[in-house]
């Protein structure tokens, strides 16, 4: 298990002084990077191979998002390497033990210059360690959403969407998508599965529909094969 203690910064709040929802993921994303940083396999280490962990599938179960300087810590550990695939769990709690979120990913090995998937050796895996799965529920990494989905915009990806892979990153995905939930909306839960890798220059366009408690928000390309699948479990804010 690898840990860090953080601290909520005004940067990352929103209008009620609580970190945002991407900020979350983004901390999650850093707390793994930072594993990987501990035991020597840094993402630029990676890249020099034309290596990469890219992240499949989230499942995020918020409990409580902190406020405006409040410190909490972070948690991760690898629980299943299967294949091209490795299964990761986060844990984020205040200084006091209190369960803030808890998640479920999915992600797997890819080689740049073959431009697929590929196993990743007993070498690259060991260093990391393996824990025990959190105690949640377990949902597939597939996210189904619902037809019938209205085109609410279009966003052109620019550099600062991109990270080291010159692929958008995950967490810009999140941040893009949470600007069209409903004002004040109440996430409890969040679901994303990515497809595709949006570029530079390429025009996402973002579809949206409320179904059965669920806000759901799909990017996709010009003939509509989605990029990224979000779900937004929660509700509207009480006038």
């Amino acid at each position: 298990m690898y840990e860090y203690k953080d601290r909520v910064s005004y940067s990352r709040i929103d209008t009620e002084g609580k970190i945002k929802v991407h900020a979350v993921v983004n901390a999650l994303q850093d707390c793994c990077l930072f594993h990987s940083e501990e035991v020597g396999r840094s993402c630029m280490d990676l890249r020099e191979d034309a290596h990469a962990w890219l992240v499949n599938s989230w499942d995020i179960v918020f409990k409580r998002r902190p406020s405006m300087g409040e410190e909490f810590v972070v948690r991760t550990w690898p629980y299943r390497f299967r294949g091209i695939f490795g299964m990761r769990n986060f844990l984020m709690e205040s200084m006091a033990g209190e369960t803030l979120a808890y998640a479920d990913s999915q992600w797997f090995y890819f080689n740049h210059k073959t431009g697929k998937p590929i196993r990743a050796s007993q070498e690259e895996v060991e260093p990391f360690g393996m824990g025990e799965p959190y105690p949640m529920e377990y949902k597939s990494r597939k996210v189904v959403y619902p037809e019938g989905m209205e085109c609410v915009g279009t966003v052109k990806m620019c550099e600062n969407h991109l990270d080291t892979n010159w692929h958008v990153n995950n967490g810009e995905y999140i941040r893009i998508a949470a600007d069209y939930l409903p004002q004040g909306y109440q996430v409890d839960e969040l679901r994303a599965e990515y497809r595709l890798a949006a570029k530079l220059g390429d025009e996402v366009h973002i579809f949206t529909k409320e179904e059965e408690g669920c806000f759901y928000v799909v990017m996709a390309d010009k003939e509509r094969s989605p990029y990224v699948i979000t779900c937004f479990y929660g509700k509207r804010k009480v006038s």
